[in-house]
């Protein structure tokens, strides 16, 4: 009898098979199913030995699923469909039919790549400094 451990092993890697299973093409479905549910049952006697190789090779197939299924089909699986967009105000939470809503205007930075936050700079500074990229008079010699 396997321990609990392979088994647990072998049922999650049977489980997400099926999940990515179902994420494929429905003409597909059946055919993968079955071999998926024939493979796991030949497999069922293995002796101990053999079960990390088996599982490996169910994690390969497993990549491979997720490889060639639509992202969307596998990822978002369960997951609503669309774009909701929330806005809470102080009266509670309005829910807006897909387009989302200026609240207030962004705030503005007087800081830009053209001229430097002194404050950015400063801590920057610090950074270099504590790495000691700050001091390079040994690489520049006596001139």
């Amino acid at each position: 009898m396997a321990s609990s451990s392979t088994r647990a092993a072998s049922l999650s890697a049977y489980r997400q098979l099926v999940s990515l299973i179902k994420a494929l093409p429905e003409i597909q479905q059946p055919h993968a199913m079955k071999q998926l549910r024939d493979g796991f049952a030949r497999n069922r006697d293995a002796p101990e030995s053999d079960v990390p190789s088996l599982l490996k090779e169910a994690d390969t197939k497993a990549a491979f699923l997720r490889v060639t299924t639509p992202r969307s089909a596998h990822r978002n699986r369960g997951s609503q469909s669309g774009t909701t967009t929330w806005v809470y105000r102080q009266g509670g939470e309005v829910q807006e039919g897909g387009k989302s809503s200026v609240v207030e205007k962004a705030r503005v930075s007087n800081w830009s790549g053209n001229n430097l936050d002194p404050c950015s700079l400063k801590r920057h500074q610090a950074g270099l400094r504590r790495a000691g990229f700050m001091n390079n008079a040994h690489a520049k010699g006596m001139f």
